[in-house]
């Protein structure tokens, strides 16, 4: 079975305006970053891919476990 990855906690620390900027923009160019999210029902997981749409990274790719 799969083991669902999160980020750190750490990550998540501080005012709630600069950690909503921090998840939403790029950290190289500060553009909107655009979230795909596909889900497998059979496994009861969502894998959340976070990209920048101006200078193309992908900053982040998550797996939540839906249960």
């Amino acid at each position: 079975m799969e083991k669902a990855q999160t980020p750190a906690f750490s990550d998540f620390f501080g005012p709630a305006k600069e950690l909503l900027a921090k998840y939403t923009h790029c950290a190289l160019c500060g553009a909107n970053l655009h979230f795909t999210h596909v889900t497998d029902f059979h496994r009861n997981l969502t894998q959340e891919t976070a990209r920048c749409p101006e200078c193309g990274v992908q900053t982040r790719q998550v797996t939540h476990r839906l249960q």
